[in-house]
This record gives structure tokens, C-alpha cells and sequence, in this order.
């Protein structure tokens, strides 16, 4: 039983210090030994446990969305929760100012990075359909307990709308919103349901 324990640790420190990798020096930094070396393990660690770079992005994707969609994140599987419309706006942006946090944003390279990868590579992109769905599914929780009619479809565009505002914040584009902005975009996406 110890060593199951020790081997998912392990699994999951490798995991962790791809995204970390992926945060700091982009998809074409990230090879085995510079994961060994950002999760300090021996040389060969990494191959171990992801003898691919399929297998590690796909490891990386699934830490990925665990990390990013805690049980907090969205009122999911809480049967006749009601939100009102300032509570829901409230979750998304407390949602969104979490990912936007200095401390988060390495994970938020990474989450972009591994969507380009998934663009690219039809098997990667296979294993981040699951996840994007996650996101959806939070999204489209969160519109079903204000009452939305069709909370699907809106779920779908208020995770785009909340990609867009994410890509902007990372890039430091010129049109990138302030808080108030960014509140009031949401709100309006929120109205359109």
C-alpha cells in the first residue's frame, strides 16, 4: 500500500512540474529532463512514468483540470440551488480573478500551451475535449441555478467569452479589461440568458 502511495506522489509531482515547465518555458521546453529536473527527481523519472510526450501532456492536461475546476469553482451537483444574478456574476468573477492571480498565472501559460498542443496533435486534443467539457459543465451549473432556459448554450459562450478575457489578461494586450470592465462584460453575457 506504501508504495502505491509513493508512485501516485510521484506521479503526480512529475505531472505538476510538466505544467510548471510548460508555465516557464513554453511546449518546446518541455522535454523529460527538464521536467526530472523541475520536479527534482533523477534523471529518467519522468520517462517512467511518461515514456511519451503524448503521455506527459496528456498527464499534464488532467492536472490541469483538477487543479483549475476545484469543487468551489461552481455549484455543481447542488440540487435546487438558486443563484441570483448578482451571485452568479460573483462566481464567475471570483473564478476568474483566482486563475488571474499572479501566483496562478504559470498555470495559465500552461493551460494555453496545452490548448495549442491539443490544436496540433488529434490524440491530445482527444483527451481535451473531457476537460473543456469540465469547464462547460461548471459554467453551464452556474446558469442553471440562476435560470436560464437554454443554460447549455450559453454555457458554451460564457466559457468563450471567459477564454477571451483570460487570453487578453495573459497577453497584456492593450484592450485587456480592468475589474469593472470585465464585470460589466459578464454581466451582459449573464443578461443574454
Amino acid at each position: 500500500m506504501a508504495d502505491t502511495q509513493v508512485t501516485i506522489s510521484r506521479r503526480d509531482q512529475v505531472a505538476d512540474a510538466a505544467l510548471l515547465v510548460l508555465g516557464e518555458s513554453g511546449s518546446r521546453g518541455l522535454t523529460h529532463r527538464a521536467v526530472d529536473a523541475a520536479a527534482g527527481v533523477p534523471i529518467g523519472t519522468t520517462s517512467n512514468y511518461f515514456n511519451t510526450r503524448l503521455a506527459l501532456l496528456e498527464a499534464a492536461l488532467v492536472l490541469h483540470v483538477e487543479i483549475d475546476t476545484p469543487p468551489e469553482a461552481a455549484p455543481a451537483g447542488v440540487p435546487d440551488l438558486e443563484l441570483t444574478d448578482e451571485e452568479a456574476l460573483e462566481l464567475i468573477m471570483a473564478n476568474l480573478e483566482r486563475l488571474l492571480a499572479n501566483e496562478n498565472l504559470g498555470m495559465l501559460r500552461a493551460r494555453y500551451e496545452l490548448v495549442l498542443e491539443a490544436s496540433r496533435n488529434r490524440d491530445l486534443g482527444k483527451t481535451f475535449e473531457p476537460a473543456r467539457e469540465r469547464f462547460v459543465e461548471l459554467a453551464e451549473a452556474v446558469l442553471v441555478a440562476r435560470g436560464c432556459s437554454s443554460a447549455r448554450e450559453h454555457a458554451v459562450q460564457l466559457v468563450v467569452v471567459m477564454d477571451g478575457v483570460l487570453t487578453d489578461s495573459l497577453i497584456g494586450a492593450s484592450s485587456r479589461l480592468d475589474g469593472g470592465r470585465m464585470r460589466d462584460l459578464l454581466a451582459r453575457q449573464l443578461e443574454t440568458c
